[in-house]
């Protein structure tokens, strides 16, 4: 059995939350994350969060908020 890896396309939930008009502070704010933390979805990094699975449960739950389907902010590495 063969784990999909997924990465996380941060510029179509930067694109949707522009297109929402909203603000990264308060898209941060209605999904309990930090205003940094939310940067790093957008534009990379991981040192805001303890794993890679956190990270990435934490770009769905933001990708909720903005109504997302998965395949528009995820993709498959594997």
């Amino acid at each position: 059995m063969t784990d999909k890896i997924l990465a996380i396309l941060g510029s179509k939930i930067k694109e949707a939350r522009e297109k929402a008009d909203l603000r990264l502070e308060d898209l941060a704010k209605q999904a309990c994350l930090s205003t940094r933390q939310l940067e790093q979805i957008e534009d990379g990094g991981e040192s805001c969060f303890y794993s890679a699975s956190i990270k990435l449960r934490s770009a769905k739950k933001v990708a909720k908020i903005l109504a997302m389907a998965e395949q528009d902010y995820l993709a498959s590495s594997n």
